[in-house]
């Protein structure tokens, strides 16, 4: 089966959205949300993650941590960002930046997978 111009022109614009929704929310999520978390735990000495973080890799595990429940893949037992510590430090305006940042990012990784599937065909 071949892909139509539009399937791809299609799938090519989604990826290309999410992809500068990704950039953008990433950068508004670190500057709005996981800074001022991130002072909130330093003042309680919480903070074990912000040591080691250069280009702001960090801020996906905030995003994890901050929208997604507490649950087996999310729960305290995390060695870098302990998701109960920061939930404690959460607003809802953090909770909907840590979802716009964590639904572009994989909704990009996802369709640009699908996207490198359907054109490699």
């Amino acid at each position: 089966m071949t892909d139509s111009p539009i399937e791809s022109f299609w799938l090519g614009d989604l990826f290309l959205i999410l992809l500068v929704s990704t950039i953008l929310s990433w950068l508004v999520f670190a500057q709005f949300s996981m800074h001022p978390i991130e002072k909130k735990m330093r003042a309680n000495n919480k903070d074990k993650i912000s040591k080691w973080d250069g280009p702001g890799w960090r801020a996906i595990w905030y995003a994890w941590a901050i929208f997604l429940p507490i649950c087996k893949i999310n729960d305290s037992r995390d060695p870098l960002l302990d998701p109960v510590e920061v939930k404690k430090h959460v607003s809802r305006k953090d909770w909907l930046l840590a979802a716009w940042f964590f639904i572009s990012i994989y909704g990009m990784v996802i369709s640009g997978l699908i996207a490198s599937y359907l054109w490699k065909r």
